[in-house]
């Protein structure tokens, strides 16, 4: 197949992926966090994944809690940055004001920050999915392949069904060539997807693997006598996985 063709059918791929994971979004991230926030203040003995108490919000910060989960739904994440700071002034010791303040770093792609956040969370509270979904996220942000992936499964041992962790796996093992990895990652995710639209999502992205292994190996024959670099061709090859976080430990 032609390489013009490989690169269509790639964007075509990274397009409807996107799309996907923009309708997850929006349908999961209200009710994520709305559930974090209950569980901090109403049950503190409650934990989601490893059943381990929750640490009370203070309710000095809970205003500003409130305005950044607010922010954050409407894809603010700068704005959330600082009431999130805000927050962690008045109270350094807030999990939930630091485990937010992560997500909405690497929301705003300051991923070492967003780094540096993670690992003091991890020194003050036991990890959730969502907490090593966020360390794996700035980590492939800030160019550690290896050490994103080891986070993703990480979150995934915890809760094999989390979409977002699945896919940022995925997205991972595509960067490093290891397509028959990535494939596998794909087919084990659908397993757990019981919506549709989640299915569909699946399928577009196991295509995109498809894609990208082909693009790869079409810009290996051709070389440069094609104009493709090594740079362009990976950049290419970690389009069709590219997933906006969901924070989705499912599908609801």
């Amino acid at each position: 197949m032609a390489l013009s063709k490989a690169v269509s059918f790639a964007a075509s791929s990274l397009g409807l992926a996107l799309a996907f994971s923009a309708i997850l979004l929006v349908s999961s991230t209200a009710q994520v966090l709305a559930a974090d926030e209950s569980a901090a203040v109403n049950t503190p003995a409650e934990a989601a994944d490893d059943e381990q108490p929750v640490k009370a919000v203070n309710e000095k910060i809970l205003p500003l809690i409130n305005d950044a989960y607010k922010d954050l739904n409407k894809g603010e994440a700068t704005k959330a940055v600082k009431t999130l700071n805000k927050a962690l002034t008045i109270d350094p010791d807030s999990i939930t004001a630091r485990r937010y303040l992560a997500f909405a770093l690497v929301q705003s792609n300051s991923y070492v920050q967003g780094l540096s956040q993670m690992q003091k969370l991890s020194k003050i509270t036991p990890m959730n999915a969502f907490d090593w979904y966020v360390f794996g996220e700035a980590y492939a942000g800030a160019g550690g392949l290896e050490h994103s992936l080891s986070c993703y499964q990480q979150a995934l041992a915890l809760t094999p069904g989390y979409h977002a962790a699945r896919g940022g796996a995925v997205k991972a093992l595509v960067k490093q060539g290891q397509f028959g990895k990535a494939i596998e990652q794909v087919d084990k995710g659908s397993t757990f997807a019981t919506d549709k639209v989640v299915k569909k999502y699946y399928a577009t992205l196991r295509q995109g693997v498809l894609d990208a292994e082909l693009y790869q190996k079409d810009a290996a024959r051709l070389g440069s006598n094609q104009g493709v670099t090594q740079e362009q061709m990976e950049e290419q090859a970690s389009k069709p996985v590219l997933i906006n976080p969901s924070m989705n430990d499912g599908d609801n």
